[in-house]
């Protein structure tokens, strides 16, 4: 690959681009040094992994790998004996084991996702590494004293010598003897010993160490031969601490030292799942697709965008102007030479195919229709008329000579050529003779070729060889401004006098430009007029035809969703039987479970069975409504949506509620009934005002969610206690209406805040009736059992 063309096209800017979506600076290193492949196979694989990475993301951000650091230069010191790594050393190699574990997890070992579990299979972070920096070093970057039992020791025997050796000096403040030479009534430091001030004269009372003075020499601060012993216990227990300190550190740097080989693995596997991730995030900011790829072509690229334009419009404010997609096919001939007039987006289009090439080659999705079709090249070159591509010594021409020279010696039949303005900067037929021949030398090879020209003679050559294509960009000219659609099969005109006569150029000199330009050239622009106008009336019929298909498809489709519709309200009513028989065996296991409780907490017997008795009627009104049910559903109406503070009835619930929250994207509204707030179904609301609902609608059933079972367990680990809180509310709430009767609420173990606040909620809650932390093998601190029911009157058990 050229690195020449790599920057005329701009593909450092898409570098750019994909850093800005990694996560980590892992990530944003390998975005920069992504470049572009020619090995089909490994094109294949880079793209499989970025399709990967966009359903992965479909599932959900993967943010773990935000906390993945740098830390190869870190194992590189631990690999040396003797080492100690620093606490914040530890602390990023923790982040980064962490990082590995929760991707590796994420990313598991599916069959569905093998690019992305063979990232996985390199994740490798040594087992239960993290948790002992974790157990050793604070996140403030301290040694927790409990990181060994002798630092332990060690760190309370000092601080209880601390506060002997305070106590100590303030009972010398307090002596009455020594008032006349206490300078202030001040326990202090100085170089970390214990001191008092005292005053010059202290010699006559007090004995001690002269350990500093105040700025006026007024004020000496001393240690009294009382607390040298102390001072001196004090500093002989915090060098063992420290070398304790340094004895751990060491432990484990040397733990990093052995496993330094799984834990560089799993640095570069994290910094290839970022990537990749970065390339899905790319993808679904342009709105990109996968092409085809193909080995030998053709190359067709359909509803392209330039991507560098789509970042700079997203960057951009509101209401700035779209980014006009274009097509260009190369199927039968592999040269095709543009033509049209200056600012019309030949330029546009070249950079647009040479930079999508080039990304697909890098494994990026492009913004262009997934129907496009690119092939591999071996290489891209590019010859585009920027000033970065322009040396200072040298003509306009001469430049690109010597460009063309390089592009001769390096192109083949599987190389992707891009001329802009070929021929120009000489006199014109001098420049269209020699346009031609490089057109022709890169024909015979068999490679891709894009060019622009305003050259008759080029155009002309291009007409006459069956292996090229002219192409005409079209434009505005009433507007001044180009519409990016490209016509296959003839060239098109310059328009240079008629923009000119636009742009306010005085009209004597259009008049007297367009008599220079003689009757030849007019007739060759009307000639190119005519063709221009024959194309649009066969782009007219062509649409017109298209327009007819659709129609009919569109007749097509009703009837077969009229057929369709007869099956749908067969399979309707056979759901709405199967859901009312499940109501009816749920009403019946509570009033089963309700007399039970009745019975267990002391109630007459005769009430329980008169509850049990009562079933089989019960059974057999439902039964009745089966036949009956869905008219009297129908009855309730529907509603097609729904706006906060609406009342509506839930038709589940038999109840009238108020509409807390519009349709969410699971399709559950949230509303206020008389026992508290559910989410349930649009399909299961109607209008409040409609008739009394059918017994079968008395039975409580509950939704938890998309489909989904409501869990017996939450967690709430990372939340903070006001997030906690509200997600174990709501939590509680659809417990309830679920019928469970205990729940378990996984809150971690951590400082204890995050259960603490948890508890202090529960406390008061009108649905739990008592609360404990788990049994050992249920999760122990890390997580707390709620029994839901009514409260006791002496309150919570917990």
């Amino acid at each position: 690959m050229d690195p020449h063309s790599f920057r005329v096209l701009e593909y450092p800017l898409i570098l750019d681009a994909l850093a800005g979506q990694s996560a980590s600076v892992l990530g944003v290193e390998r975005a920069h040094a992504l470049t572009p492949c020619a090995d089909p196979s490994l094109v294949r694989s880079r793209l499989q992994e970025t399709r990967e990475a966009c359903a992965l993301l479909l599932e959900g951000p993967l943010s773990d790998l935000s906390q993945a650091r740098d830390i190869r230069a870190s194992v590189v010191r631990a690999a040396i004996r003797g080492a100690r790594l620093a606490p914040q050393d530890l602390t990023e190699v923790a982040d980064t084991l962490d990082a590995g574990e929760l991707v590796r997890r994420r990313l598991g070992s599916s069959s569905e996702r093998p690019a992305l579990a063979a990232i996985a299979a390199r994740l490798r972070p040594p087992a239960g590494l993290a948790r002992e920096i974790r157990r050793a070093v604070l996140p403030d970057g301290q040694i927790a004293d409990s990181a060994s039992p002798e630092l332990y020791h060690l760190r309370v025997s000092a601080r209880r010598a601390r506060e002997s050796a305070r106590d100590t000096a303030q009972s010398l403040l307090a002596d009455t003897r020594l008032a006349p030479v206490i300078a202030e009534p001040v326990v202090t430091l100085r170089n970390d010993r214990y001191v008092i001030p005292v005053l010059p004269g202290y010699r006559t009372l007090l004995s001690g160490i002269v350990q500093d003075q105040s700025a006026t020499g007024h004020t000496l601060f001393l240690e009294p031969l009382a607390l040298v012993e102390q001072n001196n216990a004090i500093r002989r227990l915090e060098r063992e601490a420290d070398a304790e300190v340094d004895r751990i550190l060491g432990a484990l740097t040397d733990q990093i030292r052995a496993g330094a080989d799984d834990i560089m693995a799993t640095v570069e596997a994290l910094a290839d799942c970022d990537l990749a991730i970065a390339k899905a995030r790319l993808a679904v900011r342009w709105a990109a697709h996968e092409p085809r790829i193909t080995e030998g072509g053709p190359l067709s690229l359909l509803h392209a965008r330039h991507p560098v334009l789509l970042e700079s419009r997203r960057q951009k404010a509101a209401g700035a102007e779209e980014v006009v997609p274009i097509d260009v096919p190369l199927a039968d001939a592999r040269v095709l030479v543009l033509t049209g007039p200056n600012a019309g987006g030949k330029t546009v289009a070249l950079k647009t195919v040479g930079l999508l090439a080039l990304m697909v080659q890098a494994g990026l999705q492009i913004p262009a229709s997934p129907d496009s079709t690119v092939p591999v090249f071996r290489g891209v070159y590019a010859d585009i008329g920027d000033e970065q591509s322009i040396t200072q010594d040298l003509s306009t021409f001469s430049a690109h000579m010597a460009r063309m020279t390089a592009i001769l010696e390096l192109a083949d039949g599987q190389s992707l050529v891009l001329i802009d303005e070929l021929g120009a900067g000489t006199d014109p037929i001098e420049g269209a003779a020699l346009g031609g021949a490089i057109l022709e030398s890169l024909a015979g090879r068999g490679g891709w070729v894009l060019a622009t020209t305003h050259l008759d003679g080029i155009k002309a050559f291009v007409a006459q060889d069956p292996r090229m294509a002219n192409g005409a960009v079209e434009f505005d000219l009433d507007n001044m401004r180009p519409l990016y659609t490209l016509h296959m099969g003839f060239p098109g005109r310059s328009f240079a006098i008629e923009v000119a006569c636009r742009l306010g150029v005085p009209l004597s000199i259009v008049h007297r430009a367009r008599e220079l330009r003689g009757d030849t050239s007019a007739g060759l622009a009307a000639l190119l007029d005519r063709l221009h106008a024959l194309e649009g009336a066969r782009a007219r019929d062509a649409a017109e035809a298209a327009q007819d298909r659709v129609e009919a498809q569109r007749l097509r489709s009703e009837l077969e969703a009229k057929l369709q519709e007869a099956a749908a309200r067969l399979r309707d009513i056979q759901t709405r039987a199967a859901r009312l028989l499940a109501e009816i065996a749920g009403a019946g296991r509570k009033r089963i479970e309700a007399a039970v409780a009745d019975l267990r907490q002391g109630g007459p017997a005769r009430a329980a069975r008169e509850a049990v008795a009562e079933l089989p009627r019960l059974i057999d009104e439902a039964l009745e409504d089966v036949a009956s049910g869905i008219p009297a559903a129908a009855a309730l109406g529907e509603l097609d949506t729904v706006a906060e503070g609406q009342t509506v009835r839930v038709r589940n619930l038999g109840q009238v509620g108020t509409v807390l929250s519009p349709v969410n994207p699971q399709g559950l509204v949230e509303v206020q009934v008389p026992l508290g707030k559910v989410r349930v179904p649009l399909a299961d609301l109607g209008p409040a005002h409609s008739q009394t609902p059918a017994r079968g609608e008395r039975l409580v059933t509950w939704t938890a969610g998309a489909g989904d079972a409501l869990s017996p367990e939450i967690k709430v680990i990372g939340c903070t206690v006001e997030e906690a809180v509200a997600q174990v509310g709501r939590y509680l709430e659809d417990a309830v209406l679920g019928g469970l009767t205990s729940v378990r609420i996984v809150h971690g173990k951590g400082t204890g805040r995050l259960r603490k606040g948890l508890a202090d909620f529960l406390k008061t809650h009108p649905l739990v009736s008592g609360f404990h932390l788990a049994e050992f093998n249920e999760g122990g601190a890390g997580a707390t059992i709620v029994d839901l029911g009514s409260r006791p009157a002496a309150g919570s058990t917990g």
